[in-house]
């Protein structure tokens, strides 16, 4: 595939990519809204659709794994992602389990730069992993630290 700035792939990844930021972000500006009832939903929201994307995030390796040039033993990290935001919602307090998500998007991103600097994801997927690791890790942040609900 051709990785260019105007390659349509790409054009369309990163446009669903940063798409991928709207749930994140309305829901954190939704904590100050001032509305217990919206701050409850949006509280809960985020913390669900971080645990989504973190296995979305993690759908990325099982998804390289199935190349042959790839170790079987990266199904193993394919799936952690996904586990750790399962527990994070199962076992701990709702924003607890928020800094929790925003941990373990951190480490995502760490394996996913390995994974790069060994040529193992294109660049362009590495480029764009940064911005939406930030945006989304500041989002889970920011609802974890709003004001207390009701």
């Amino acid at each position: 595939m051709n990785e260019t700035n105007t390659d349509p792939y790409i054009t369309m990844a990163r446009l669903m990519g940063f798409g991928g930021l709207v749930p994140f972000v309305g829901c954190a500006v939704l904590m100050y809204s001032g509305s217990p009832n919206a701050s409850v939903i949006a509280l809960f929201a985020n913390a669900v659709y971080g645990a989504v994307i973190l296995s979305f995030v993690g759908a990325v390796h099982w998804g390289l794994a199935m190349r042959a040039d790839r170790s079987p033993y990266w199904y193993v990290w394919s799936v952690t992602p996904a586990i750790m935001g399962w527990l994070a919602i199962v076992l701990l307090d709702i924003k607890i389990s928020l800094l929790a998500l925003a941990i373990t998007f951190t480490l995502a991103w760490s394996v996913d730069r390995q994974a790069c600097l060994r040529g193992l994801i294109p660049a362009w997927y590495m480029q764009m992993r940064h911005i939406l690791t930030a945006g989304a890790t500041a989002s889970l942040l920011v609802s974890a630290f709003a004001p207390a609900i009701g």
